[in-house]
């Protein structure tokens, strides 16, 4: 019996809910002793997976009688069900040996969630209901194999959803309870609830790899329409390892043929080579184009369970997010309508404008970066990045950095390439300190000043002291490796020095941090930020005020060359007493907490002595949901701001809208006027 794939929640009629687990699906077989692990296309999979085939042949001695049973084999990662593609590495495997090995060093278990046959009497007819209780039945009392499982049911559906989104899942199967065993049809009475767009496709060739790639550049993917004819759906390079790589090209190179198996020949950018439609593979994708090809395929590993002439287009169609995904959602949709006014204000000052693309930055290994960082994290999270000049391990990408909002490591990764060509030239030469999470925002976290012992030749380490004149390694930013190496060490936030490494007595900026009390309201910040504007206009001096990512806001006065690190701390100073003696009420400059009014705004220019830091331009915060410290114009400084709007889902885009705020704004201020006027 297979699932249609449905659009929402059903509401009418009696509904059960069960996880969709993502592996291959079983029909297991017990009569006579004898036990078999059979696929929907028919092959026995009994000798593949001999922990399964052990457990069901313990169960058929125990209850005595012959059963059938439905399920879904999968793999296992730290004792709960794992994505497809861990199961990879068992599927094609033949040798005894090595099937021996993976026993136990890469466990699996049958989930059972359905039953046709109990001893003599046939389900197929009953409602789910009659046969589930036949299967409970069965597997009792549970936990006696973890090798062979109960599926999860429930009757809340939006709950279940809510836990397929937190904890990763493929998707919901909806369950008529009073439905029979549809055999071999595809029926309504259970749906698909599709978290994610996924299906099969048939290859119908490969193209030649390009550069350092080896085996395959792409593969060519189709699927079956009404009429029996292949369409072709588009290619996908990304997903693979080196050797899955060399085993896709060793499969495909049994099939290859002379002409295309396709209704209409695509063109390739590379030479093609064309197969007999016999592989199917699973593709996860973005969306389909106004044109009928995949958006963004990647490929999650070949189904031998699978027939080709089975693979049609499925209509596509994933439930509502959970609510998570729909406040990012509706965050972005609000700050994107918010930057078009703000846009339009400034179209009349196109003249300080920059061009939001840098004419600097290789576009086409962006792309290849993210592309290589979604691959990398939908087949097991770890892997390879090939940044052309340099290369860099990465793992744990599917980690979840930030359990509020389920933005991974990769998501964190993904962001900081995308803003590279802004954070980049704000980086270079500049000492990082890193505060490490590398269990996400609710981790421990610890501070590392010192730089790795074994750090990749690709990221630049160099000695520089700090105010004690005490030289350390440190990691020096300015590159994309160093950069997504910080990252990949579990650092959140890219905090540098104000300094250089090679000019470390001077500060190219001066900041001024405006921090919160516990009783006082952001829009408190932004009325200290003002009086701060205020002071810096009377003396004449520009500033570009930036969000902090947490609860304040940074403002950021930029300097000339050579400015010793305390004069950058006496013009903070400075400015920061200033306000403070103007309106004692609403900030302070009082370094003791327990004697700062709690309804106050402290403004603290500390930040500015040697080796002090504070979060980056573009840095990304350890908050519940992945703020970003981000630029501001100053006619956004008003009470209508929010510092949650600026997270990684928005400031890319309002960085393409807006320019780069940061470099529009730091021109230098000419200090030797101001020490001119006294």
């Amino acid at each position: 019996m297979l699932a249609t794939v449905g659009t929402a929640l059903p509401t009418d009629g009696d509904w059960v809910f069960e996880p969709k687990y993502d592996g291959i699906r079983i029909l297991a077989f017990a009569a006579g002793g004898s036990v078999a692990l059979i696929s929907r296309n028919g092959i026995d999979k009994t000798r593949q997976f001999p922990e399964v085939a052990d457990a069901l042949r313990t169960l058929h001695k125990r209850v005595r009688r012959p059963f059938v049973a439905d399920g879904e084999l999968v793999a296992l990662h730290d004792g709960a069900p794992a994505r497809f593609q861990a199961l990879q590495g068992r599927m094609h495997v033949e040798d005894t040996d090595a099937i021996a090995g993976h026993r136990s060093a890469s466990p699996t278990a049958l989930i059972l969630f359905d039953m046709l046959v109990d001893g003599k009497a046939s389900l197929v007819t009953e409602p789910w209901r009659v046969r589930r209780n036949h299967l409970v039945a069965l597997l009792h009392p549970p936990g006696r194999s973890d090798a062979l499982r109960l599926s999860d049911t429930a009757s809340d559906g939006a709950a279940m959803l809510r836990d397929a989104q937190a904890h990763g899942w493929e998707g919901v199967i909806a369950k008529r309870a009073d439905a029979p065993y549809e055999v071999g049809r595809r029926s309504r009475a259970w749906l698909k609830l599709k978290l994610e767009k996924r299906q099969e496709f048939v290859v119908g060739g490969w193209t030649e790899p390009r550069k350092s790639r080896e085996y395959i550049g792409a593969l060519l993917l189709g699927f079956y329409d009404r009429g029996g004819a292949l369409i072709y759906a588009g290619h996908t390079g990304t997903g693979f390892t080196r050797k899955s790589l060399l085993e896709m090209y060793r499969l495909l190179r049994k099939h290859e043929q002379a002409r295309s198996p396709f209704r209409d020949t695509p063109r390739t950018n590379e030479a093609a080579h064309w197969v007999r439609p016999s592989v199917v593979v699973e593709v996860k994708f973005n969306e389909w184009t106004a044109e009928g090809k995949l958006r963004q395929p990647v490929f999650l590993g070949v189904r031998d369970d699978k027939s080709p002439r089975e693979v049609v287009q499925e209509p596509v169609s994933v439930v509502a997010p959970a609510r998570a995904d729909r406040i990012r959602a509706r965050s972005a949709r609000k700050q994107v309508a918010a930057l078009a006014g703000v846009a339009q204000k400034r179209s009349s000052h196109s003249r300080n404008a920059v061009a939001t693309d840098r004419p600097d930055v290789d576009a086409g290994l962006i792309s290849r970066v993210l592309d290589r960082l979604d691959a990398i994290e939908h087949t097991g999270g770890s892997g390879l990045l090939d940044l052309e000049t340099a290369t860099l391990e990465v793992s744990s990408l599917d980690k979840v950095f930030f359990p509020a909002t389920r933005h991974t490591k990769g998501d964190v990764m993904r962001y900081y390439t995308r803003v590279s060509p802004y954070l980049l030239p704000a980086l270079v030469d500049r000492p990082l300190v890193m505060k490490r999470f590398p269990n996400g925002v609710r981790g421990k976290a610890f501070y590392q000043q010192r730089a790795p012992d074994d750090p990749p030749a690709s990221v630049r380490v160099e000695p520089v002291a700090d105010e004690g004149l005490t030289l350390q390694r440190r990691v020096i930013g300015g590159d994309l490796a160093t950069l997504l190496y910080v990252v990949q060490l579990g650092a959140i936030s890219i905090d540098p020095w104000h300094s250089r490494a090679r000019a470390v007595k001077y500060a190219d900026y001066a900041i001024i941090d405006l921090d919160p009390g516990p009783r006082a309201s952001f829009a408190r910040v932004v009325d200290v930020a003002c009086e701060v504007k205020d002071v810096l206009d009377q003396l004449g001096l520009h500033a570009v005020p930036k969000t902090s990512g947490a609860s304040g806001l940074h403002i950021v006065i930029p300097l000339g060359a050579n400015v010793p690190n305390d004069v950058a701390r006496k013009l903070a100073e400075f400015v920061a007493t200033r306000v403070a003696e103007r309106h004692p009420k609403l900030a302070t400059v009082e370094r003791w907490v327990k004697r700062r009014p709690p309804n106050a705004v402290y403004v603290d220019f500390l930040q500015n002595i040697r080796g002090k830091t504070v979060a980056g331009v573009y840095s990304v915060r350890a908050q519940p949901r992945p703020t970003v410290s981000t630029p501001l114009w100053w006619e956004e400084v008003n009470k209508s701001i929010t510092p949650q709007d600026f997270t990684i889902d928005t400031v890319p885009e309002r960085i393409r809208l807006l320019g780069d705020l940061w470099a529009m704004g730091m021109k230098p201020n000419a200090l030797h006027e101001l020490v001119a006027r006294g």
